[in-house]
């Protein structure tokens, strides 16, 4: 008689076991099926062991004859369990949790199989029909045996039926080694059929238990290093699973907004530090509210908490308790932080059907959102138009480029030493058949973040082409249109040909066209942008800085680059009452005029700040030559606009 497969067996499962406590996998429901079916395994395998140790290496006797059969029923009953406990482990691991516990087939089956078994094990207890111990410490097995392995036979089939059935939501790999328990188990249970003297049985389960758990249940691939959360692809698998089957679940998505200050202030190792202990305390928080919910993190802060309960009480509780947590200012090792948490509770998959919507939603829903540090219920805001534009952004941005939505609004600018309007300022507009007129502050940032700013960018291009060469534009005596370019269109390796192909087309002098571009372009891709910019003003396009003094200022870039116009951005207009700011404004008007660039002052709004810049006197070489905001006019639709033209035609617009 071989014991040593038994041994064997224990170990493993021992090591297994606690590889699991280590890595600290206790939390979720699944790891607590997986813990119950390997312990189920354990006490299998230590009545399999000690049964047959008594019955090979102790005397004869009542006391051990009892006790041969107290190990025989333990190893029965454990092993009749496996299937049966490996069933609810298979619709959690593969998230169909929701169909075990609600298909009522499934539970009648499930229930049968166990009582038939537990039944027939206690009726051996009075007919000796299914296995006996004789007086020699003899095991002998009797045809009623036959009943387990019919159950067992039974379980594998339906088993392996669900897998099969759900097999386009599981990985590829999972599938696999989930599917080989199934004949590995079947040749252990054969060849300890015909050769009962060798304990192979249990040898073979947990060395598939084993390859289970090194495949599919890797600490590494599942769990982020960082922060011990669930990893991004765990809870896309896990998602994408959910929604395919539709199953009812929350989603609590916690925000943590200011984590690249975060960063930026702890560093990268104390940052990790830091994002460890906040998940422990999560941990906690879902265990103080009774709620059964799996942890993920997705990167950038954001957190997503995934519960397939139906009871929202205790879904809202675990976002109260994180938003408490963070609600003060947290002291962690020398420092004091301010955690700017911002928590939504959605459904899935009423609210959001697919997980790259959801994705982009918890990315974005402090944007969405009001900025509002309580936990949020997406229901409550899913009627808001402005978060319907926001949420939807993307694909409204799609469908106005697949309809041609984008308008071009004009907005002239005022020349001091002229006293009319000289040029004007093209603006984009986005017109969507469901929500109307779109701020480009809200589009613009959207459509850089996907791309379709270069398609965006090709289409005010040409308008403005097309706009110019129309004898409309020709009587308006305006010296040029400027055109904003985004950060994403001054790296484009073939920009310079698609300008010249354009005024190619439409027969235009390159002077017509000002192109703006913004400090943060310029410095974003030094090469390719000089490479563009010097190019493109070689051909006789101009060029204007924009939004200057907004953010990080090169000044040596500026003064190298053939930049004819610098516009002060609004901020310059909003001080000029404190005398302060004034100095500032002044002076930074008079270095521009002493680098030799025109100067063009933004947002213009009252007449006293017109009045001011135009009066600047000698001193600051006669002051700025431009000045352009809503006093003057609002952006105009091409129509209105021209209408507009005409009517100033031989007006003096400024006395």
């Amino acid at each position: 008689m071989i014991l040593y497969y038994d041994i064997c067996a224990f170990i493993i499962l021992m090591l297994v076991m606690g590889s699991c406590m280590l890595k600290k996998m206790l939390r979720g429901r699944t790891n607590g099926l997986f813990y119950l079916v390997v312990m189920t395994m354990m006490f299998a395998t230590l009545g399999d062991f000690w049964g047959a140790y008594i019955q090979n290496y102790s005397e004869h006797s009542i006391l051990n004859r009892n006790i041969d059969y107290i190990w025989q029923y333990v190893y029965f009953f454990a092993h009749n369990m496996l299937l049966p406990v490996y069933l609810p482990y298979i619709y959690s691991n593969i998230g169909l949790w929701h169909e075990f516990t609600r298909n009522r087939v499934i539970k009648i089956i499930w229930y049968t199989g166990m009582i038939i078994n537990n039944m027939a094990l206690i009726g051996n207890l009075f007919v000796h029909y299914i296995f006996e111990v004789n007086d020699e410490l003899v095991y002998i097995r009797h045809d009623g045996i036959y009943i387990f392995y019919a159950t067992s036979a039974f379980f594998m089939i339906l088993e392996m039926g669900i897998l099969i059935k759900n097999r386009r939501i599981i990985r590829k790999d999972k599938f696999m080694v989930m599917m080989s328990l199934y004949p590995v188990s079947m040749a252990g249970i054969v060849i300890q059929y015909f050769f009962p003297e060798h304990l192979v049985e249990m040898f073979t389960i947990t060395i598939a238990t084993l390859l289970f758990s090194l495949i599919i249940r890797r600490d590494e691939e599942l769990l982020d290093p960082v922060t011990g959360a669930g990893k991004y692809y765990v809870a896309h698998e896990k998602i994408k699973n959910v929604l395919v089957t539709e199953a009812p679940v929350y989603v609590l998505l916690v925000k943590l907004v200011n984590y690249k200050n975060l960063r930026l202030y702890l560093g990268e190792d104390l940052l990790g530090e830091f994002f460890r202990r906040c998940s422990g305390s999560f941990g906690e928080y879902i265990i103080d509210a009774g709620v059964e919910a799996d942890m993920y993190y997705l990167e950038e802060g954001l957190f997503v908490f995934l519960s397939e309960t139906s009871d929202y009480d205790r879904v809202k509780k675990l976002g109260v308790l994180i938003r408490d947590h963070f609600i003060d200012t947290l002291e962690f090792k020398d420092f004091s932080l301010m955690v700017d948490a911002r928590l939504c509770i959605l459904r899935c998959p009423n609210d959001i059907d697919n997980f790259n919507t959801l994705y982009t939603f918890g990315s974005n829903f402090h944007t969405i959102l009001p900025a509002v540090r309580d936990v949020m219920n997406y229901p409550d805001y899913v009627n808001d138009r402005d978060f319907k534009i926001k949420s939807e952004l993307d694909e409204i941005i799609k469908r106005a480029l697949r309809q041609e939505c984008f308008e071009l609004y004009y907005q002239p600018i005022y020349s001091i030493s002229e006293q009319r309007f000289v040029a004007a300022e093209a603006f984009v507009r986005l017109r969507d058949e469901k929500y109307g007129i779109i701020s480009p502050s809200i589009f613009i940032e959207a459509a850089e973040k996907s791309g379709d700013i270069h398609e965006i960018g090709d289409f005010v291009l040409e308008a403005v082409c097309r706009f110019i060469s129309e004898n409309d534009f020709k009587g308006l005596g305006l010296a040029c249109i400027e055109i904003n370019m985004s950060t994403s269109q001054c790296i484009e390796m073939n920009l310079v040909d698609k300008v010249d192909r354009l005024l190619q087309k439409y027969g235009l002098d390159p002077s017509l066209i000002n192109l703006e571009i913004t400090e943060s372009a310029v410095d974003f891709d030094p090469d390719v942008v000089d490479a563009n910019i010097n190019s493109l003003h070689e051909m006789g396009i101009n060029f204007a800085l924009d939004d200057y003094g907004t953010g990080y200022s090169n000044i040596k870039r500026v003064t190298t680059l053939p930049v004819d116009i610098v516009k002060l951005d609004k901020t310059f207009v909003d001080g000029v009452d404190d005398p302060q700011m004034w100095i500032m404004v002044k002076e930074t008007i008079k270095m521009l005029k002493q680098m030799g660039k025109k100067v063009l002052i933004e947002g213009v709004e009252e007449e006293s700040v017109v009045e001011k810049f135009t009066h600047l006197g000698a001193d600051y070489i006669q002051g700025c030559e431009y000045l352009q905001g809503y006093y003057f006019c609002r952006p105009l639709p091409e129509r209105d606009f021209i209408e507009f033209m005409q009517e100033q035609t031989g007006k003096v617009a400024v006395k």
